[in-house]
């Protein structure tokens, strides 16, 4: 597991060319405040008030809400008026003007915790998943794993299966979100390895059949969770912050 430490931080100038931001986010903590629903857009706000569940409402407000004051921050822009759109398949990314900086950036929640990943001038993908999640081994192994991961899960006990699969879930879902591939890339196309302590630097081959090297790095966000994060080339390293909503009012 990654030793990376979390940092308090109010505020952070932009990432440098070598460094990718994370921020760790407690959705539970200012959950109701009701400024923060008014840092929505318009659509943002029909999202929330379509969540019956008080409790997904509350998160998705949150988290919604701390994503628009993080980039407000970088962009020294007001958290409101930010401006996004989506690409082909679902992936976020802000509207800026020529001459502004573009700053690229990846959101992941799960259960109580939210991660945002922050770069400059390279595309980055970060997932989060609740460890104590009731998943099915075997249809669920069939789903995501390469032939090579599943002979890898097979060499396991038994016991630690579950666990190399939410690893290995992490892994892939932060390279297909860095893409912005989505639902459109199968998880069984590559292998990004089942456990938390596989090799950080990989070569991956992309939808054109180009290899590319990548870094993945897990990160210990909480005990309860898996975390990792996913980046192009292997000339950066992560900064690691954690996000505390009473300085952001």
């Amino acid at each position: 597991m990654s030793a990376l430490s979390w940092q308090p931080a109010a505020h952070q100038p932009l990432p440098a060319a070598d460094e990718v931001h994370v921020w760790r986010i407690d959705l539970t903590a200012g959950a109701g405040s009701p400024a923060a629903a008014t840092l929505l857009s318009s659509d943002e706000r029909d999202r929330a008030a379509r969540l019956l569940c008080e409790h997904k409402r509350t998160r998705f407000i949150a988290g919604r809400s701390a994503l628009r004051r993080l980039l407000g921050q970088y962009l020294d822009k007001a958290p409101q008026t930010l401006v996004f759109r989506y690409g082909p398949y679902g992936k976020p990314a802000l509207v800026t003007g020529a001459s502004e900086t573009i700053l690229t950036f990846n959101f992941s929640h799960s259960e109580d915790l939210a991660l945002l990943a922050v770069a400059t001038g390279r595309e980055v993908g970060i997932d989060i998943e609740y460890r104590h999640r009731d998943i099915s081994v075997a249809p669920f192994a069939r789903h995501i794993l390469s032939e090579n991961e599943a002979a890898a899960l097979q060499r396991l006990p038994e016991e630690q299966h579950q666990q190399a699969l939410l690893a290995a879930w992490t892994r892939k879902e932060a390279y297909v979100k860095a893409l912005g591939e989505g639902l459109a890339r199968s998880l069984k196309s590559f292998s990004a390895g089942i456990a938390v302590d596989e090799p950080a630097v990989r070569r991956l081959e992309d939808a054109n059949g180009e290899p590319h090297t990548w870094t993945f790095t897990p990160l210990a966000v909480h005990p309860d969770y898996l975390a990792c994060l996913a980046a192009p080339g292997s000339d950066w390293a992560p900064r690691c912050f954690d996000w505390e909503p009473a300085s952001q009012a």
